[in-house]
């Protein structure tokens, strides 16, 4: 509830926000004497970030592709001056886009320590998380002990592969981002409304019997159902990974790949 597996910042950012909900429902509810009004503003304050902040994590994977897309022809010219994929991978990490330079640095200090460069692949797979990053990453596991211009060109073509992945994904966000900013305006208003509303206190009157508090909540009922709805018809659909997730290679018997295992391996090499 408070934010188990998140970061310290994610994790306060959340307790401050159900802070500040339980507190608008407490001021509201006493303000009015309404119990649903009370609770309609915690969660309306409860539901802000989702509204302002739906296809953030889209944007966020199209930028870690491109990030992606720049990184392997980096690392392509690289292999052509002579490097190997390996030590290509571990010079690439000092130019590594910023959107996956964190993923990229935690790929070389694996390779550095020693790790087997195909697991060590696989949780740099695992930390994108994207079905598309997954086939260009797969490509770099079929070539960790090839060199020369054959691994130039299987990267060339696994860049190009991802250029055009952006592409297309960026068009579609743009597609959907007019209905999401519609339905910002729209909620926003309707909340503005209902405030300036509900401060004239002849026409709140009737609201605060037993029926009224009945109607407002069946009101506010439809119309989260309805925000709902239209926030999962702007949603991507979600891809299958084409590299088995970590959790489903532990099940299966394989090796460890988890982020401990790599850091088990980096401190026994220390």
């Amino acid at each position: 509830m408070l934010g188990v597996g998140l970061s310290a910042r994610q994790r306060n950012s959340r307790q401050a926000l159900l802070a500040l909900a339980i507190g608008a429902t407490v001021a509201v509810w006493v303000y009015t004497g309404w119990p649903v009004g009370g609770l309609t503003a915690g969660a309306a304050v409860l539901s802000t970030p989702l509204l302002f902040t739906v296809g953030a994590r889209e944007r966020e994977v199209i930028d870690a592709l491109e990030g992606l897309e720049t990184w392997t022809r980096r690392l392509k010219n690289l292999v052509h001056t002579g490097h190997g994929l390996i030590s290509g991978i571990i010079n690439s990490a000092r130019t590594a886009p910023a959107s996956i330079a964190t993923q990229v640095a935690d790929l070389a200090a694996d390779l550095q320590a020693g790790a087997d460069p195909r697991h060590a692949l696989e949780r740099f797979a695992d930390s994108l998380n994207d079905f598309r990053a997954d086939e260009v990453i797969a490509s770099l596991m079929l070539h960790v002990s090839d060199r020369g211009q054959r691994l130039s060109d299987v990267l060339d073509s696994v860049a190009t592969t991802a250029a055009n992945e952006v592409a297309m994904r960026r068009d579609i966000a743009a597609d959907r981002a007019e209905p999401r900013f519609v339905a910002r305006f729209m909620t926003t208003l309707t909340f503005i409304v209902l405030v300036v509303l509900f401060l004239n206190s002849a026409y709140a009157q009737p609201y605060g019997m037993l029926v009224g508090q009945l109607v407002l909540a069946a009101t506010m009922l439809v119309l989260a159902g309805l925000l709902a709805w239209v926030r999962l018809l702007t949603r991507p659909p979600r891809q299958g990974r084409f590299l088995a997730p970590a959790a489903q290679r532990s099940n299966s018997g394989g090796p460890d790949t988890s982020a401990a295992s790599g850091r088990r391996e980096r401190a026994a090499v220390r």
